[in-house]
């Protein structure tokens, strides 16, 4: 399966006057990012503009708490006013965003998202039954994904992502510049352009390519300037050998907004990953 990662710039939410207006657009992309199995998503650094400071923290704040089991939210952040409208955005409803259930009805091998915490010097994990369950591992304070067993008594241990089927939610990371997270990344990379070629003349050779690496990273560029403004402004241009491809040809608008930008452009690889 295609590790499916996309790269968003930080100065996204720059069209977005009010919080409530940034929370809305960091919902939609969110969603998209769940509905298509994403597994990371990475906000780097903009340079072709000056947004604001904090708009990256909220993107990263806001995202991972969207991604957050339900459960978990009130014990992993506490009030602040980034998340003020957090409570009327669509859920995610992610297959890890399961519910609180009674303890005797928790399965032998079950998978869950869980919050680290301390009592009496023991270790024990929170994830959303009645009580807590003895944790095996030392992530003291944080959100970890562990296997339960029971033999008895439950315990709970450290799980990679990578080592449990189906899909379990997005990791969020920040990248320095967009010329440091191409130089650096260990995946083919897509990068979107209405000033690309067509997408749908270069799809099998694009998808030969991942079924050898089996990473993707679709680059998108910002509401104000696309991918080679933002690389010009990193003394960066695009080569004839990058994937720089127009996800919609003969558009019926004069541009296509970010958030839909995510959702089309996604829509359209999944069909060709899942072909």
């Amino acid at each position: 399966m295609t590790n499916l990662w996309i790269a968003i710039p930080d100065s996204c939410l720059i069209e977005s006057q009010t919080i409530l207006d940034k929370s809305y657009k960091i919902s939609q992309i969110s969603r998209s990012c769940s509905i298509f199995c994403v597994n990371k998503i990475i906000i780097y650094h903009d340079s072709s503009v000056k947004a604001e400071k904090m708009d990256k923290k909220i993107l990263k704040t806001i995202l991972e708490y969207l991604d957050t089991p339900p459960y978990l939210r009130k014990k992993i952040y506490p009030k602040m006013w980034m998340l003020k409208h957090a409570g009327i955005l669509p859920p995610i409803k992610s297959p890890h965003h399961k519910t609180l259930i009674d303890i005797n009805k928790i399965r032998d091998q079950e998978i869950r998202f869980g919050l680290v915490v301390k009592q009496n010097d023991s270790l024990y994990v929170d994830v959303g039954l009645e009580k807590l369950i003895n944790y095996k591992g030392n992530q003291l304070g944080k959100k970890v994904l562990v296997r339960i067993t029971n033999n008895g008594q439950l315990l709970a241990e450290d799980v990679s992502k990578e080592n449990v089927d189906g899909y379990w939610g997005y990791d969020v990371q920040f990248a320095d510049s967009l010329s440091a997270l191409l130089e650096n990344t260990e995946s083919e990379v897509l990068m979107t352009s209405v000033e690309g070629s067509q997408f749908t003349k270069h799809v099998n050779d694009l998808m030969s390519k991942i079924k050898a690496s089996k990473n993707l990273l679709v680059v998108f560029g910002g509401p104000k300037f696309g991918l080679r403004k933002i690389l010009e402004c990193e003394n960066k241009k695009i080569s004839s050998n990058d994937n720089f491809r127009n996800m919609f040809p003969m558009q019926g608008t004069q541009t296509v907004r970010f958030e839909e930008a995510i959702l089309g452009t996604l829509s359209i690889i999944n069909n060709y990953l899942h072909a």
